[in-house]
C-alpha cells in the first residue's frame, strides 16, 4: 500500500541563509493598476514570493514623484501581511490603504503560529502589555500572557520576541534577538527616498534584474558565491513602465558601476513585458535553486 506520509528532507520552519538577502522594489509598481483592490493583489503576490523564499528585507525605493503616495500603500500592506494576524488589531490602525488587505491570503510564516496552544523551545512574536517589577507580561497569540524576566529595557507597547519556556497555564519565556533564532521568521519592510540612496547602504554584494542583463550562465559562480557566503546582498527590481536601466539614468547613476552584476533571470521571455511581481517570484527561485545547490544552468 501507498504511504502518503512522507516526511520532507526539508524542515519546518526552515534555516536562515547565510546570507542576509534583501530585495528593492520600486514604488512606481502599483501606479499601473486603477484600483486599490488590484494594487493590494499585486502587493499581496509579491509578498509571497518574498516569504516563500526566506527573504529578510523589503525595501521599497520611490523612482517617481508621483508614486511618493504608492510608497506608502506598499508598505502599510507588507507590514500588515508580516505582521502576526493576534497582533494586527492592537498595533495597526485602520487605514484606508488596508480596505482590501483582508482578501491577501495568510503568509503563514514561522512568525505566523497556525495556533494559540504554546510550545517549549519555540519563539513567537509579541506585544509587551505590562510591567511588574522584575516581569513583563507578553501577548503571543496564547490564552495567556506569558511572563519574561525584565530586563528594564522593554517599554508596554514593543514587539519583542519570546522563546517559550514553559508553556503550562502559566507560560513562562525569555526574550530572545532575531539573531538568535536558528530558522526564518519572516522579512521585514523598510523604505528609501531614491535609487541612489538605496545603494549608498551598505551592502555586500549588489544585483541589479534586467532583461538587458547577462545570462545567468555568464555569472552563476559569482553570484553563488556571494549568496551563499556571510554577506549582505540586495537584488533590486526596476517597474512596470521603466526598467533599472531607465531608472539609474533619471538619477545620473551608471548602473554598470552601481551594481555587481546584472542578470536576466528569465531569457527568452515569452511576453513583451515581464511584470515585476514576475521577475520577483523568478529571480527568487533561481536564488533559492541556486543555494541548495539544484541548479543545473552551465
Amino acid at each position: 500500500m501507498f504511504n502518503v506520509l512522507k516526511k520532507s528532507p526539508y524542515p519546518y520552519p526552515p534555516p536562515k541563509r547565510k546570507s542576509y538577502l534583501a530585495i528593492a522594489i520600486p514604488s512606481s509598481v502599483t501606479l499601473v493598476e486603477e484600483t486599490l483592490y488590484l494594487k493590494t493583489l499585486k502587493i499581496g503576490a509579491i509578498a509571497r514570493a518574498a516569504a516563500t523564499h526566506r527573504v529578510n528585507e523589503i525595501v521599497v525605493y520611490n523612482d517617481k514623484p508621483e508614486a511618493a503616495s504608492e510608497q506608502k500603500l506598499i508598505v502599510d500592506i507588507l507590514e500588515y501581511l508580516r505582521t502576526p494576524p493576534y497582533l494586527r488589531r492592537k498595533i495597526i490602525p485602520l487605514k484606508e490603504t488596508l480596505r482590501y488587505a483582508g482578501i491577501l491570503p495568510p503568509l503563514q510564516t514561522p512568525n505566523h503560529p497556525q495556533t494559540a496552544i504554546l510550545r517549549e523551545g519555540e519563539v513567537r512574536e509579541g506585544l509587551v502589555r505590562k510591567i511588574r517589577k522584575k516581569y513583563i507580561y507578553v501577548d503571543v497569540g496564547a490564552k495567556n500572557l506569558v511572563k519574561v524576566s525584565y530586563n528594564g529595557k522593554t517599554n508596554v507597547g514593543n514587539k519583542v520576541y519570546v522563546k517559550i519556556l514553559k508553556s503550562n497555564h502559566e507560560p513562562l519565556g525569555e526574550i530572545v534577538s532575531e539573531k538568535q533564532v536558528n530558522h526564518y521568521l519572516c522579512f521585514k519592510v523598510s523604505s528609501c527616498r531614491d535609487l541612489r540612496r538605496l545603494l549608498n547602504r551598505k551592502w555586500d554584494f549588489k544585483i541589479a534584474t534586467s532583461r538587458y542583463g547577462k545570462r545567468v550562465t555568464e555569472v552563476i559562480d559569482l553570484i553563488k558565491e556571494n549568496i551563499l557566503g556571510n554577506k549582505k546582498v540586495l537584488i533590486a527590481f526596476g517597474g512596470p513602465k521603466e526598467g533599472l536601466y531607465e531608472i539609474a539614468l533619471k538619477h545620473k547613476l551608471n548602473i554598470e558601476e552601481a551594481f555587481d552584476v546584472i542578470v536576466n533571470t528569465i531569457p527568452y521571455q515569452g511576453v513583451e513585458v515581464v511584470r515585476t511581481e514576475e521577475a520577483v517570484h523568478a529571480t527568487l527561485e533561481f536564488i533559492s535553486l541556486l543555494e541548495t545547490g539544484s541548479a543545473n544552468l552551465v
